[in-house]
């Protein structure tokens, strides 16, 4: 999440009640992370930490911001490579 997009992602983090918003931080460091979830004042959105990158390895991410979609069965649903409008989620779960 960017800081141009944080505001919006929030705001659909709160007002959703089909999806739980996680966002995984792995550039710069966890204590950057930790600044700028509180500069961008973000409550709603889960944040997990990742210092290695692993997890770009692991959910085949290449850049920065991406979003994967998955069902609660923990099939993927969507993808998307930079920013994406909440809109696209929610016809991915129809």
């Amino acid at each position: 999440m960017c800081n141009r997009e944080a505001p919006g992602l929030e705001q659909f983090a709160r007002d959703s009640n089909q999806v739980q918003v996680v966002g995984l931080g792995t550039q710069d460091s966890f204590s950057e992370a930790g600044s700028f979830r509180a500069r961008a004042d973000i409550e709603a959105v889960d944040l997990l930490w990742d210092s290695g990158f692993t997890s770009w390895q692991f959910y085949d991410i290449t850049s920065q911001p991406s979003a994967i979609l998955y069902d609660i069965e923990g099939r993927e649903l969507g993808r998307w490579s930079g920013a994406f409008d909440p809109t696209d989620v929610l016809d991915a779960l129809d």
